[in-house]
Formats: C-alpha cells, structure tokens, sequence
C-alpha cells in the first residue's frame, strides 16, 4: 500500500526537482541590456542586494547596495511610495550580485 505512493507521488516529484535543478545550472544568466550596463556602471560586492528604478524610458537608475535582502526590499518600496505621492509610474527592481532579478514592484 505505501509501496504505489512513493512509485508514483514520491519518484515523479524527485524527478522533476532534479530536471530543475539541472535546467538552472546548465542554462547561463544573461542581464538585460539596462541592468548589465547599471552593474558595470557600479560594482557591487558579493552576496550584496541592489535596488533600481526604471523608468517608463527603460533607464534603470540606482537606489542603493544593501548588505541584506530585506532592506533592499524596504528601499524599493519606499521608492514606491515617494513615487505614488508625486505621481509617477516606475518600476522598482530588487537584484542580487549576479544581476538576477529578485522582486519587481510597479508603482
């Protein structure tokens, strides 16, 4: 009885996470125009977050580097914030070190 659970639940499941797993490491990261040229532009450290503003042009424009996800998160919403009160329309973006997009919030 426990035997066709696992046969078909548990090994399917398995399977499919270790697929997953290979698709991230073997297909490569490439950065958007925008955000290569804004990590060129200013280096970050490693296992550091930054935060940006894209503008309904496509520029992205630098928030700030934060040590920690969760801060680089509160600058982006707080970026959110100012811009709703002036009336703007931005997209404010969340990185990690290696340009991967984290979080996307829109005003």
């Amino acid at each position: 009885m426990f035997f066709p659970l696992i046969y078909w639940v548990v090994m399917p499941l398995f399977f499919a996470w270790l697929v997953v797993l290979w698709l991230k490491k073997s297909s490569p990261h490439v950065p958007t125009p925008e955000a290569a040229a804004l990590f060129a532009e200013r280096p970050i450290e490693p296992k550091w977050f930054r935060a940006a503003r894209r503008d309904p042009g496509g520029s992205l424009r630098w928030l700030g580097d934060f040590e920690k996800q969760p801060e680089a998160v509160e600058a982006a919403y707080a970026g959110k914030e100012a811009a709703v009160a002036a009336g703007e329309k931005a997209a404010f973006l969340v990185f990690n070190d290696k340009a991967e997009l984290l979080e996307q919030v829109d005003s």
